[in-house]
């Protein structure tokens, strides 16, 4: 609050000098401002006296008035989507300009197959440019958008370096099939399976090639890719070489990562003061050590990315070519990704500018190094023991429990587990368009051919020192994957646009074909006969077992699309495609999508003449469309069968063998289809020095696929993937984007979107009332705390009430517990129906993961050549389970064993539960929070070297602070916390050197 009062007083400051500038001898300059093409007049076009902040606006004719400040020669007048021109006063005190139309008129927005002017779009679209992306160490491109989009929801699931985050825009549509939206890079849409050996399929990208990115979040905007447009549309355009004399940059970075928040299990002598309270018999179990083993795991982790780019072009063709280079440590111990890409575009024009050829080729190789996962065993292992028993040879020299369900040691498994994953992408495309201007004026054809190839391979190796398979009779074990995923694509179409009398029409018809291939052969050995490890011989093993697996689908599509404008007041869009997919049975194969969308430039209309002097846009759209699904899964239509793998061989006597089992399915199966009505309004005041987007949206999906449970007998399984019901998805989103200064040596503007959205499910089972449990956790055998129940959000949380006593202390008992570990008694639950018994009718609806609000705030200020800018991002009403502390936080794990014991969650020692209390509302939190995101800092010296080089230098830092009440290591995930890879706080500084 005294902040706010503090800038009140410096706007009043303010607003009192230039009321007494008035005092002293000014010159009044009038005139009128008008469009060089058309004559008209420009309203709202704004006058500065250059160096001061006195300033106005052209009136509905055009005309203004200034009183100019003593001293001041210059005026600058600027208009929205004109050039800004400044002109000299020398006395004069009239001033008519005409301006001309510059870049923003003529800006173009890519959408599905295609681009159109930003002020014709009728849908909800957004374009984030380069200028304004997140900057630091980033690997996967989506993070470069984070917070920045109303509706789109952008987190990662942990801090495992390289792992690709989880993206929802307006929340999703499906439960059981894909959420992800599609992407599509340079016109090649690609598929979100990703491969074995990686972290995520997109990471083959290098952010620092692309340009801008496009968000298509309703159905008038993702229609035209039908099937699977769904859960919204992300396109991706990298940068183009521009014609003229050759630019080479070169950018030098480097990264320091720390942990951020520790682990809650407790400290070697915290833990022996529990074990005296809780289990005192078993003391004699517990070491001389004190030992963090967490901080035995993390570190601090380094990085550095180089880049290097090139581009130029002549006459008739422009080209670039970038090489990158990124490395990161995460900060737990063997975990690291490093990448090497490669990018190349091309365009020429031939036959006098009637044809242009395009092409490009993006690639990287990506490296891995995963931890074994040995987070979980950090927290479990009893802090009282040491990292290495030199006489314990045959655990090479580690500490370990001689116990098959003991905990491992968490170091020993980093230093002797190897699990490295190597991994290739390159995606290319030809595109060739030819302009017909000679034959039919407005008409042109396009054809892309592109494909995408994803290759890769994960080596684990557990050597025979390892103690969890020496304590299970193996010696040894290795695991070969392999995977290749291939597509193909051909896309052809027509475009025809023409102008008459003042409507404008723009008609496109065109043909899609891609197929999808994949091939994953691999080999498992057990108990070798020697610890040599490698790719061409991974050393002698007694069993072995190998399989393959091969997969294809195909998807052919006809689509079509409209665009009819009114006189610049009246914008109509219209859509239709019409899918074939492979996935789905002959009576279900092939789906419709259609979409229109309306929109009215209210400016334009006479009556709305008055508005002119306080708005400078006025837009009014409304949209509907059906867009598909069929991201889940290949051959669920068919009875097929399919080798095992380790978990489901059969037992020979001593040995194991892979069988040949069969997958259930459902010959009925069919698409997902989604319907979306959209209702937005685009504004803007003060020469839209202040612009907003408010926009409703209401989605509704029918036909959701999801695994059911099936009565035994009656498919090849007892679960099945088939339709059972519907959702509805509806939101508010509104964005604000404000100039707050715009001087020659400072400018301030500030963006901040905001979402409130809901999802519920309608039905289930066609029926309106079944149930459905999911959300498995650690802890037990096949406990959920999750439901699938109509009225409710997706994954509710589903829970017993907990009692609490007068101070607020959970209540506990030491009576009975049945095999799951439910209390049989009414003592700390609360008994919802009044029966005097505690069973699955006290379960209760609780919140769910799904945040209410999205908030997203993004701050550029600039002063002389210094430029700061900082993103917030926050979530509101979503809710985390903490299964951390339902697992961890009892004492009956110190007595787990007959010759060990393991550590328990800080949260028993308030608590005091003897036994686990998986079900208790106790362990669900508000995970509300507020992140800053990134902070970053640069400096641009512009020619040095003698004007030879231009320099400039930033810095950033990543993950500073979080504002949360959630008591685990992070809120954001899926809902159920399980100790993920902890986030980390990263530092990066750099510098950009160009040519």
């Amino acid at each position: 609050m005294k902040r706010v009062f503090t800038q009140a007083r410096l706007l009043f400051l303010m607003a009192f000098l230039c009321g007494a500038s008035f005092l002293v001898a000014q010159t009044t300059v009038t005139g009128t401002i008008t469009d060089q093409e058309t004559g008209d007049p420009l309203i709202g076009a704004s006058i500065l006296a250059v160096g001061t902040s006195t300033g106005t606006i052209t009136d509905f004719d055009g005309n203004y008035t200034l009183n100019v400040p003593a001293g001041v020669n210059e005026l600058q007048y600027s208009y929205t989507g004109y050039a800004t021109v400044n002109e000299a006063i020398n006395g004069r005190t009239t001033i008519d300009l005409a301006l001309q139309a510059g870049e923003l008129l003529s800006e173009v927005v890519v959408v599905g197959y295609g681009s159109v002017k930003k002020e014709d779009l009728t849908g909800s679209v957004s374009t984030i440019e380069e200028e304004t992306f997140n900057k630091g160490a980033i690997v996967s491109p989506t993070n470069l958008i984070a917070g920045k989009v109303a509706g789109v929801n952008i987190s990662s699931g942990s801090g495992n370096p390289g792992e690709g985050p989880t993206v929802r825009i307006r929340g999703g549509t499906s439960i059981n099939a894909s959420n992800d939206p599609l992407y599509v890079i340079d016109g090649v849409p690609l598929s979100n399976d990703g491969v074995t050996g990686g972290r995520s399929p997109l990471n083959f990208l290098n952010p620092d090639d692309i340009a801008s990115m496009t968000v298509l979040k309703d159905a008038s905007a993702a229609a035209i890719y039908g099937s699977r447009g769904a859960n919204g549309v992300i396109l991706i355009t990298t940068k183009k070489g521009k014609a003229g004399t050759p630019s080479i940059s070169y950018r030098a970075e480097g990264t320091v990562s720390n942990v951020i928040n520790r682990q809650q299990n407790l400290n070697a002598e915290d833990f022996r003061n529990v074990v005296t309270f809780a289990a005192p018999a078993r003391l004699s179990t517990l070491g001389t050590a004190n030992t963090n083993w967490f901080d035995e795991l993390t570190q601090t982790g380094y990085g550095t990315q180089q880049n290097l780019s090139i581009s130029g072009g002549g006459q008739t063709n422009t080209y670039r070519v970038s090489a990158g280079y990124q490395q990161l440590e995460g900060v737990i111990r063997g975990a690291e990704t490093e990448r090497i890409s490669l990018n190349v575009n091309f365009t020429q024009e031939l036959f006098d500018e009637k044809l242009i050829v395009g092409a490009s080729l993006k690639g990287a190789n990506s490296n891995n190094i995963f931890d074994p996962g040995v987070i979980n065993a950090a927290l479990d292992f009893d802090p009282t023991q040491p990292i290495y028993d030199p006489a314990n040879t045959a655990y090479a020299g580690f500490f370990e429990y001689g116990n098959s369900l003991a905990p491992r040691n968490p170091v020993s498994a980093t230093e002797q587990i190897s699990n490295t994953g190597r991994t290739y992408r390159g995606i290319g495309n030809l595109d060739l368009e030819y302009k017909f201007d000679d034959l039919i004026p407005g008409l042109s054809y396009k054809a892309v051919v592109g494909f995408d190839v994803n290759s890769g391979q994960n080596n684990r190796f557990v050597p025979t020192t390892f103690a969890t398979l020496a304590t299970n009779g193996y010696s040894g074990e290795f695991n070969i994957n392999n995977a290749l995923r291939t597509s193909k694509l051909f896309d052809t179409y027509l475009t025809y646009a023409t102008d008459f009398g003042n409507q404008r029409a723009s008609l496109q018809v065109g043909y899609s074909y891609q197929d999808f291939n994949f091939e994953g052969p691999s080999i498992q050995g057990q108990n070798l006969s020697t610890d040599a490890f490698g790719t061409a011989n991974p050393g002698v093993a007694e069993d072995i077992f190998a399989y393959n697996s091969v997969v294809e689908n195909r998807l052919i599509s006809f689509f079509g699309r409209l665009n009819y404008n009114i006189d610049e007041r009246y914008l109509f869009t219209a859509s239709l495609r019409r899918d074939g997919s492979s996935r789905f049975g002959p009576s279900n194969r092939w789906g419709l999508f259609p979409s229109a969308a309306l929109a009215w430039r209210i400016l334009q209309e006479d009556f709305a003449a008055g508005l002119a002097g306080t708005f400078s846009d006025l837009k009014l759209r409304i949209g509907y469309g059906v867009t598909g699904n069929q991201d889940f899964g290949d051959y669920l239509y068919l009875p097929v069968y399919q080798y095992s793998d380790q978990r489901t061989q059969y037992q020979f006597g001593d040995r194991f063998v892979p069988t040949i089992r069969p997958n259930a399915y459902d010959a009925n199966l069919k698409w997902e289809e989604t319907a979306s009505l959209n209702v937005g309004l685009d504004f803007g005041f003060f020469n839209n020095r202040l612009s907003g987007i408010l926009e409703y949206y209401q989605k509704t999906t029918d036909d959701l696929l999801f695994t059911v449970n099936v009565p035994a007998g009656t498919n090849l399984s007892d679960r099945v993937t088939t339709n059972i019901g519907a959702l509805e998805n509806q939101g508010v989103e509104l964005t604000l984007n404000g100039v707050l200064v715009d001087q020659e040596k400072f400018g301030l503007d500030l963006t901040g979107n905001f979402t409130f959205q809901q999802t519920e499910i309608t039905r289930l089972d066609g029926s309106g009332s079944a149930d459905i449990q999911t959300g498995g956790i650690a802890g037990g055998v096949g406990n959920t705390v999750q439901l699938l129940r109509v009225g409710a959000t997706p994954y509710s949380f589903y829970l017993y009430q907990q009692k609490y006593d007068e101070d607020g202390r959970p209540l506990r008992d030491g009576v009975d517990y049945n095999e799951d570990g439910i209390a049989n008694n009414l003592d700390i639950y609360e008994d919802l129906n009044g029966d005097g018994v505690l069973n699955d009718q006290d379960l209760t609806i609780n919140e769910a993961p799904m945040p209410d609000v999205l908030l997203g705030f993004t701050a550029n200020a600039r002063y002389g050549k210094l430029n700061v800018g900082v993103t917030l991002r926050g979530n509101l009403g979503n809710y985390v389970y903490n299964n951390a502390a339902s697992n961890g936080g009892n004492f009956s794990r110190i007595d787990l064993g007959a010759n060990y014991v393991s550590n328990v969650h800080a949260s028993a020692v308030y608590t005091r539960f003897d036994r686990p209390q998986y079900f208790s509302d106790y362990y669900l939190e508000d995970g509300s929070f507020l992140r800053l995101d990134n902070l970053s800092a640069s400096y641009d010296f512009g020619q040095v070297a003698g004007d030879a080089l231009n320099l400039r230098v930033y810095a950033t830092a990543q993950n500073l602070f979080l504002l949360t009440n959630y008591s685990g290591n992070d809120p954001e995930g899926n809902g159920i916390d399980n100790s993920p890879f902890p986030r980390a706080r990263i530092y990066t500084i750099g510098a950009r050197v160009g040519l």
